[in-house]
């Protein structure tokens, strides 16, 4: 079991491997760790094991195996925060690019896995006026049943032409899942008391529990201290910290590390045949197939960073240009993930006090979750931060 990520992710593929032989694996887990770590990888191997008909060894032929191959198991859901646009725009380009049947299954996956968010059980909970998205959804999903003529060139830009078609309802409505309401906690409720499932094993995956609304946190803290039987709850989260209390001490954390140098260079080029060494991250890897400007947006963040260290006022043309080239989510979140590492390093070189460099990394993830809850703009908070940054001391 864990065959396909032990390559990349050892250390937390050997623990949940171990717990799940031993049959001492948690109701609860919480895997925290960065946005492109492999966390819900770990959490989808997981329940694939555990819903396994036979030991959850690689390649297994059992129903259950064939349907997770494909993400096209009815025992999931998953819901959050998660940039589902970007990674589908990374892996069309990659199947364009490579036209394997490997590069196929994995556009696939990723677009199921945002298709889980759009599980029957939750239509409940979705405002009337968002209903049409479900019947989008319903009909990408019927579309992936048909795969035909794929193996040509020309095949192959029709199909991602339909797909990109079938795509737009879905990611006009928001390219970046919402947090966790209070109304699909308890719809998620409901289906795990559902009686058509007998004693199949049920899980549900929630990613950015820490930027939901406060009832939908003291209901998933109810279905925490009681897991309804044969259910698992994932939760992942890049800021662990900011959960309640109250979660933590209720679900078994496994800490999920980034990549190595080698454990990012070996994935990159098992998966997509390049070498890796050309890119710092995986992340940058699927932002630029995605089109996103990382190497710009880096520059910004350096320039961010020594402004804000020097207690410098950017101008206003270049804080404007900053501000039109950030105003996208991704872009956004990538742009601050990039300014706290920048700040980290002026701390190490010797350039920042340990002190003030702490503070602003503080400062820019509080901004960054509370820009994610209140759905602000990027450019007003590209602007807002700049501001508060000089004034801290």
């Amino acid at each position: 079991m864990f065959e396909s990520v032990m390559p990349y992710r050892r250390e937390a593929a050997t623990l949940l491997s171990q717990q799940i032989s031993s049959d001492s694996f948690p109701q609860a887990v919480l895997f925290a760790g960065s946005r492109y770590s492999g966390r819900l990888t770990l959490a989808m191997e997981s329940a694939r094991v555990l819903s396994c008909s036979n030991t959850g060894e690689a390649n297994c032929a059992c129903r259950s195996c064939i349907d997770f191959s494909w993400y096209a198991m009815d025992n999931v859901i998953a819901v959050g925060n998660r940039d589902h646009v970007t990674r589908i725009d990374a892996h069309l380009a990659e199947f364009l690019r490579l036209g394997t049947q490997e590069s196929h299954k994995r556009l696939v996956r990723a677009l199921r896995l945002m298709l889980l968010q759009y599980h029957g059980a939750l239509l409940g909970s979705t405002e009337s006026k968002n209903s049409s998205t479900f019947n989008a959804a319903a009909s990408l999903d019927e579309f992936l049943l048909s795969s035909d003529d794929i193996d040509r060139p020309e095949g192959r830009k029709e199909y991602v032409r339909q797909l990109t078609d079938l795509l737009k309802p879905l990611q006009s409505s928001r390219s970046r899942s919402g947090a966790l309401s209070i109304a699909q906690v308890r719809a998620l409720q409901e289906w795990t008391m559902q009686t058509s499932f007998g004693r199949q094993n049920r899980f549900i995956l929630l990613e950015g529990v820490e930027q939901s609304t406060e009832g939908a946190r003291n209901s998933l803290l109810k279905m925490l201290e009681e897991p309804p039987a044969h259910t698992y709850l994932f939760l992942l989260s890049e800021q662990p910290s900011r959960l309640l209390a109250t979660i933590l001490s209720r679900v078994q954390r496994h800490h999920v590390s980034p990549y190595s140098e080698g454990e990012k260079n070996r994935l990159l080029a098992d998966l997509f045949f390049i070498d890796g060494a050309e890119h710092p991250s995986v992340e940058e890897y699927f932002l630029s197939r995605a089109g996103i400007p990382c190497e710009k947006i880096r520059s910004l963040a350096k320039r961010y960073a020594q402004a804000s260290g020097a207690r410098e006022a950017i101008g206003r043309e270049e804080l404007d240009v900053m501000c039109t080239e950030l105003d996208e989510p991704v872009r956004l979140g990538y742009f601050l993930s990039e300014f706290q590492r920048s700040v980290r390093e002026m701390f190490l070189c010797g350039t920042l006090a340990e002190s003030r460099a702490a503070r602003l990394v503080s400062v820019a993830g509080e901004a960054e979750m509370k820009a994610s809850v209140y759905n602000q703009s990027g450019r007003l908070m590209v602007e807002t931060l700049h501001y508060r940054l000089l004034e801290e001391s």
